[in-house]
């Protein structure tokens, strides 16, 4: 075994030395290594999927490699390897070697990749095309150095120009069309499709040979101009989205023989132990195994004030620890964080195109067609050609028409990220604005993640609520069940503090026991558990079934084989949840449906809160789905869930929204929508901002419509150049960009966009109380609202 790993190593390592100063000039960083896999970023294959292909397929074939992924959107490439065929150092020389040498590379990939399939083209943006930015800005540059000495030596100096096609001039347009006809060919060839490339390659090309080498340079930067501004824009939405998530560090302090270690976050496992201080952020998924801190999760969950956290507490990597010192045993790390699978989420969301970009495709390509017939119309009729030139101009520039819709909701996908909603495409915002059915879960979604004590009564008037409160409090003092810390947040309310004690025991879903003073037993649980132990809990009959008819769940605390009090703990309802509800029927919203898997009883007490048409109580998983499934026969359905028993139903539905960072993984996954800071006005936001993207979308459709329409109609009649047509393509474009990139910086309010027709205002500036006389939207003031005040349906 011995021998074939260094066979491996000798056959794939190259014969340079892998230095930091060659890792860091070839723009290669390790994020990520243990046994059998690892993550690599290579800064030279962000936003090129031809080069990201070729890694790709030369990895593959690489011997020991089982797969290779290459991510043009982060530049990351994800190898999982035999480790006893191949070590992360040969495939990290591998790819450093590809690198440095990108001509050896190409030649030898083109040679793997042409057995495969053709690689997907991304259709989020512009970086399908081999071109970089940077390499588009440098066209732009050298073809504006030529447009400004030709036109210095024509107009200001006023000395001929020679413009034919073995002029300086010729040469230099004919070397600028060269990318556009490069360009043309792949689209006709590889792509399968006609675009614009084809026919302004062509016209720069006859411009050239009829002697206009000028008007030919004009037309190539006008075109370049135009793809630098639309790249740029495209660069500027991606990079928003990855500024939002991408704020892990590089680095940790990892704990070794009780000394903290730096070491480099790709080299964290699973099980080790971080430290983590004041100012710092968390690197790791996990749990924390010793320390007190406050931590700042505004990054995952969108809360202002810092989070105290403590032994047993889950973090997150990317938190900021505002206050503290923390030991996070760790879970996850790189790409298995929480934070790094929302981001893939967000990346791949701009690859899923909504039907409002297709249906801009295809009016782009009936575009171009009437732009084909326009100039042949043209030449025949005038007979002109740099007329008819002018009009293939303007109408031979669709893609401010496919901008129109893409910019948009790329813009809008960044507005999301920005206020904690995460959406998986575009298809998903437009088709969130038009559901006409939402329906809830019930735990987590419409009630708080942890419980409350809401109630508290004694046996006797000389027991006090105080009492009671502290012998649950020392009972439950160090157990982690969400039952018991809602015990102790209500005994820090009121400043108890737990009594000593010798002796805990607890029972899984029963209760505990707990031995005071030495001779003083507590036993706090349910009624199995007092049974067990044979304590009389008759007393509080009436009580308890009051408390479960309010569908709380009843806790009993007795002291010595005798009963003292009795304790109502429920999942408070969400403050902003009622209003929600209340703002989607506003909207337009014809059902709201609640199904859950709680019992009857504690169904219809929501819905003397809630306005629902229905409820579906003690629904199973599989039972939740079919009545999602019932519901999209007439319909289109939005379902709102948080756990590992609403993941099926969340697929089912036309869109499925999950709440945010406590949620389970398998909902998260299941969901196109999730809210990261589990907060439900998130679903107005999201429905706010999917009419106001589509508004957006008519208005940049008008725009470029309208010029294409109206220029071509000038040009026709001789009332442009082929300078000025340029212009008004440059214009509409930057129109569109601009007002699509208002989107990135507008606030999604909560209420419902008319909400101003009733009070007659228009700067949406009015307040509940405003509605308070509109029977139909009466909104609750924003306090919790716990189970205990809700009352059945009479």
């Amino acid at each position: 075994m011995q021998a074939t790993q260094q066979h491996a190593h000798k056959r794939t390592t190259p014969s340079f030395c892998l230095s930091t100063g060659l890792l860091k000039k070839a723009g290669v960083k390790v994020k990520q290594s243990m046994p059998g896999r690892i993550r690599i970023k290579v800064r030279s294959l962000r936003g090129k999927q031809r080069e990201a292909g070729w890694m790709q397929a030369h990895l593959g074939a690489t011997k020991g490699v089982r797969s290779a992924e290459a991510r043009t959107k982060s530049g990351a490439v994800i190898i999982l390897y035999d480790s006893a065929l191949i070590t992360s150092r040969a495939l990290l020389a591998v790819v450093v070697q590809q690198v440095i040498h990108p001509l050896k590379y190409q030649a030898h990939a083109k040679t793997v990749v042409t057995s495969q399939e053709p690689w997907p083209t991304c259709t989020s943006c512009d970086c399908s095309t081999p071109t970089s930015f940077s390499t588009k800005l440098r066209r732009v540059i050298w073809l504006s150095g030529c447009m400004a000495y030709a036109a210095l030596r024509l107009w200001v100096f006023k000395l001929p120009l020679i413009q034919t096609p073995i002029s300086f001039l010729g040469a230099v347009a004919f070397l600028g069309a060269l990318p556009l006809a490069r360009e043309a060919y792949e689209d006709i060839t590889v792509k399968k499709k006609v675009t614009v490339s084809p026919f302004l390659a062509a016209g720069s090309l006859i411009t050239i040979a009829m002697g206009q080498a000028f008007s030919a340079l004009q037309i190539l930067w006008i075109y370049n101009v135009a793809e630098l501004t639309e790249e740029y824009v495209a660069q500027r939405s991606r990079q928003a989205i990855r500024d939002i998530l991408e704020v892990a560090p590089a680095n940790a302090f990892v704990m070794v023989d009780g000394m903290e270690v730096e070491t480099p976050v790709g080299q964290i496992r699973p099980g080790d132990v971080v430290a983590v201080h004041t100012g710092e952020r968390i690197p790791v998924d996990g749990a924390v195994d010793e320390g007190e801190a406050l931590v700042d999760e505004s990054s995952i969950n969108g809360r202002s004030e810092a989070m105290l956290r403590q032994r047993g507490d889950q973090v997150f990597a990317g938190t900021i620890l505002s206050q503290g010192v923390l030991f996070i045993k760790t879970v996850k790390t790189g790409e298995d964080t929480y934070l790094a699978h929302i981001m893939k989420m967000v990346e791949d969301s701009l690859a899923n195109k909504a039907p409002v970009e297709q249906k801009a495709d295809e009016l782009a390509g009936r575009l171009m067609k009437i732009g084909f017939a326009a100039t042949a119309l043209t030449l025949l009729l005038t007979l002109d050609p740099m007329r008819a030139l002018t009009v293939m101009l303007v109408m031979s520039c669709p893609c401010a028409t496919v901008l129109a819709a893409s910019s948009a909701i790329t813009a809008a996908l960044a507005n999301a990220a920005k206020h904690s909603i995460l959406i998986k495409g575009g298809l998903y915002l437009e088709t969130v604005g038009k559901a006409d059915i939402y329906c809830f879960d019930k735990t987590g979604t419409l009630t708080m993640d942890q419980p409350e004590v809401i109630a508290v009564f004694g046996r006797t008037p000389s027991i006090s609520e105080e009492t009671i409160l502290a012998m649950a409090a020392t009972a439950e003092s160090h157990n982690h069940h969400p039952m018991a810390k809602a015990i102790l947040a209500a005994a820090r309310e009121r400043n108890l503090s737990p009594e000593p004690h010798a002796v805990c025991d607890f029972k899984a879903g029963r209760g505990v026991l707990c031995t005071v003073g030495g001779d003083s037993v507590v036993l706090v649980g349910n009624r199995q558990f007092m049974d067990e132990h044979e304590v009389d809990i008759r007393w509080f009959e009436k009580k308890a079934e009051s408390q479960r008819a309010l569908g709380n769940t009843v806790v009993y605390v007795a002291r010595n084989g005798s009963v003292q009090g009795m304790l109502g703990v429920a999942n408070p309802v969400r403050p902003e949840a009622v209003r929600v509800l209340n703002c989607l029927r506003r909207d337009g919203v014809q059902s709201l449906s609640l199904v859950t898997g709680d019992s009857q009883e504690i169904a219809e007490s929501l819905m003397g809160v809630f306005p629902f048409d229905e409820c579906r109580a003690e629904l199973m998983p599989e039972e939740k789905a079919q009545r999602v499934d019932e519901l999209r026969r007439n319909a289109s359905v939005v379902m709102v869930g948080d756990g590992v028993n609403d993941a099926l139903a969340l697929a089912r539905a036309d869109i499925g929204v999950a709440m945010g960072a406590a949620g389970a993984e398998v909902a998260m996954e299941a969901a196109d929508i999730a809210l990261a800071d589990s907060d439900l006005e998130g679903l107005m936001k999201v429905r706010n901002l999917s009419h106001r993207t589509m508004r957006t979308i008519d208005q940049n459709h008008y725009l470029a419509v309208s010029t294409d329409l109206i220029g071509a109609a000038l040009a026709m009649l001789g009332f442009l150049s082929p300078v000025l047509a340029g212009l008004i393509h440059i214009a509409h474009t930057g129109g569109i960009l601009l007002n699509s990139g208002r989107l990135l910086s507008w606030e999604p309010p909560v209420d419902p966009l008319d909400c101003c027709k009733r009070c007659e205002r228009t700067d949406h500036t009015c307040t509940v109380s405003d509605h308070r006389q509109d029977s139909l939207f009466v909104l609750p003031e924003r306090k919790s609202t716990p189970l205990k005040l809700i009352k059945p349906m009479s």
